[in-house]
C-alpha cells in the first residue's frame, strides 16, 4: 500500500493557509520598510533644519513626537527647509503660496506634514485636502498650539492645515 493521498479539500485549506501566512508576512514587512523610510524623510529634513537653527530643529521635534506618542497617528514631513529658488518655482506654480520673502521654509522655520494611520489593511491620510474638521479631530492643531506653533488652517484665505510655523 501506498503513501495516503490527503484528501483535496484539507490539501487546498493547507494552501490557504500558506497563502494567507505569507501575504500577512509581506504585509508585515512592507509596514516595518514603510514606517522606517517615513523616518529617515523625517530624520533628513529635521537635520537640514538643524543647519540653520538646532532649536527650531529640536521644537519640530518634540512636537512631531508628541503627535506619535499616542499611537493613533504617524506623522511625514513632506516639506520642510526650502532654498529661494524652489520657493520662487512652488510660487511661479501656484500664486496663492508665500514668496520667498515671507516664506518661513526658506528660514528653516517651518514644516508641512501628513498624517497617516493604518486601520486594517487600509492607510487613512490626513493631507492637504482633508478638511479643517478632521484635522482638528486628530488633535494636532491642539498639540501644535501646545508647542507654541502657528497652524495653517487657521489662515483666513489660504487651506494649508499641513503648515506648522514657528512665529
Amino acid at each position: 500500500m501506498g503513501p495516503k493521498k490527503r484528501k483535496p479539500l484539507i490539501r487546498n485549506l493547507i494552501n490557504i493557509l500558506l497563502a494567507t501566512i505569507a501575504i500577512c508576512t509581506l504585509y508585515f514587512l512592507y509596514t516595518i520598510i514603510y514606517d522606517l523610510r517615513v523616518r529617515i524623510i523625517n530624520h533628513s529634513e529635521l537635520k537640514d533644519i538643524a543647519g540653520i537653527n538646532p532649536v527650531y530643529a529640536a521644537r519640530f521635534d518634540r512636537f512631531i513626537g508628541e503627535i506619535e506618542k499616542n499611537g493613533e497617528w504617524k506623522v511625514l514631513i513632506i516639506s520642510g527647509l526650502r532654498t529661494k529658488d524652489e520657493q520662487i518655482q512652488l510660487k511661479r506654480d501656484n500664486p496663492r503660496n508665500a514668496s520667498y520673502k515671507k516664506s518661513r521654509h526658506v528660514l528653516g522655520r517651518a514644516v508641512d506634514i501628513n498624517l497617516y494611520k493604518r486601520e486594517g489593511l487600509r492607510i487613512v491620510w490626513l493631507k492637504k485636502g482633508s478638511s479643517l474638521g478632521l484635522w482638528r479631530k486628530s488633535k494636532v492643531p491642539d498639540i501644535a498650539r501646545k508647542h507654541r506653533l502657528l497652524w495653517g488652517g487657521t489662515y483666513r484665505t489660504y487651506h494649508d492645515p499641513v503648515h506648522f510655523e514657528i512665529n
